[in-house]
């Protein structure tokens, strides 16, 4: 009996090498056993020609630019199967990857979610990018209280259900307030670093209003999703660390975006104490 996974690859368009390789890595996936097919959301942008001799590939043309988790959400809710996976159209996977997943899923029905190592251009996992406090444990894998949105894969069930991607955020954090709610409804999510994808290092200030966006970001999940005595502390500790880790020339941006992060409405939908107390048994309290 064949496994199937659907791998949603969002572009712009702009990197038609890279993308070439990504979809290229989802195809070496496919085996006997396991069917492996790329879902690509091109968000607007012009990339059938990357697919055209891609029959397996399914191509969903936005006429615009929607967003990271909005053109996420379009391309998980047009895939088939039951599983879904994300990569950022500048990321490979490792060999197997498709089947360690696979298999991690059909182990556990509560599954919601895994995490996939990332690895950059220099053979190492960023702390970052590790989904645990304090960037430890790298190689042992176990449940963590959220996934990185470079490279990770869903129970398609489980991301109905919960809502989906808040589509609103547009670049950044759109995985740690789907985690929330993820874990809030019962799913559980597995780190799983022998799963890898290389990705290079891309710092935020990559784009000019990145350390802005993060810091709206912040606050509005934490608005959004946590209870307000969490979602209070939340933001004053990320008020203080995003000042603190911005670029010099960043920090002004952040402080901004971090106020514009009251204004607006969220659709407020806090988590239970008990998924707090949960956050905090997994290593993760959600005011860091």
């Amino acid at each position: 009996m064949t496994s199937e996974i659907d791998w949603v690859v969002l572009t712009m368009g702009t990197r038609p090498q890279e993308l070439r390789d990504a979809l290229d890595s989802i195809d070496a996936q496919n085996s006997e056993a396991i069917s492996s097919r790329a879902v690509v959301v091109a968000n607007g942008a012009d990339v059938a020609a990357e697919l055209a001799d891609r029959a397996d590939s399914e191509l969903v043309e936005l006429s615009a630019n929607v967003g990271i988790p909005a053109g996420r959400d379009i391309g998980i809710r047009r895939s088939r199967s039951t599983i879904v996976g994300s990569l950022d159209d500048d990321a490979v996977l490792e060999p197997d990857v498709s089947a360690k997943i696979l298999a991690a899923f059909a182990a556990d029905p509560k599954l919601g979610a895994v995490a996939i190592r990332i690895v950059d251009e220099d053979g190492h996992t960023l702390r970052r990018h590790i989904p645990r406090a304090g960037g430890r444990g790298a190689d042992l894998t176990g449940p963590v209280t959220y996934f990185l949105g470079g490279a990770h894969a869903l129970r398609r069930d489980a991301y109905v259900a919960v809502g989906g991607y808040f589509g609103d955020l547009w670049y950044g954090h759109e995985e740690v307030e789907l985690s929330w709610r993820l874990l809030d409804a019962g799913w559980s999510i597995l780190y799983l670093p022998d799963a890898a994808a290389y990705h290079p290092n891309m710092p935020i200030s990559r784009r000019a209003d990145g350390w802005a966006m993060t810091a709206r970001n912040r606050v509005w999940i934490a608005r959004r999703t946590l209870p307000w005595p969490v979602a209070v502390i939340h933001v004053a500790v990320w008020l203080g660390l995003g000042l603190v880790r911005a670029p010099s020339g960043c920090r002004r941006g952040y402080l901004q975006g971090w106020l514009s992060g009251w204004r607006g409405d969220v659709g407020r939908q806090p988590i239970r104490w008990a998924t707090v107390w949960q956050l905090c048994r997994l290593g993760r309290p959600p005011v860091i």
